[in-house]
């Protein structure tokens, strides 16, 4: 199979960009990995999304993003731009929720923060190509979705070493 025609039928005009849609979301899906043995700030966050932890939903968005990086050249591809335009853009969305929980709750965790960088950097590497319209409209839906269905709890781990002298 020749290069060029392998590389049309991922997502991207330039070989950076088409190498870029396939390293973030595995990057990405990595970290969420990662975040699970986190016992740093971050193991007192905790979240869900229509019920599913964070961790497995940023997963199963990152898997879908690379599996549709692969999709664009066929002849649904027009069908899969859009999917994918709508995934990212209301990821946007949905990073502006889970940043503001975490700067209200003034408790950051790096592995999030790292994930939304992927996320954005995603919109950045596939703004060009994107529906406009289409990514207008899904931002406010990912903030509205998130709005809605995320809920999310900050479990303080409080210091408890002063109790050794009461002993």
């Amino acid at each position: 199979m020749d290069i060029t025609l392998a590389n049309n039928r991922i997502a991207g005009n330039h070989i950076i960009l088409k190498a870029l849609n396939i390293l973030l979301p595995i990057a990405g899906a990595g970290i969420m990995y990662f975040y699970e043995y986190c016992d740093t700030a971050c193991s007192s966050l905790k979240g869900t999304f229509l019920g599913i932890d964070l961790k497995y939903t940023g997963v199963m968005f990152m898997a879908m993003l690379l599996a549709t990086a692969f999709l664009t050249g066929r002849s649904y591809g027009n069908h899969i731009n859009s999917l994918r335009t709508f995934m990212i853009s209301s990821a946007i969305g949905a990073e502006f929720i889970l940043i503001r929980f975490q700067v209200v709750n003034d408790v950051y965790c790096q592995y999030c923060l790292v994930f939304a960088t992927c996320v954005f950097a995603l919109f950045a590497v596939n703004f060009m190509s994107m529906n406009k319209k289409l990514m207008l409209a899904s931002i406010p839906l990912g903030l509205i979705a998130f709005q809605l269905f995320f809920k999310g709890n900050v479990v303080r781990l409080f210091d408890l070493s002063f109790l050794r002298f009461l002993c």
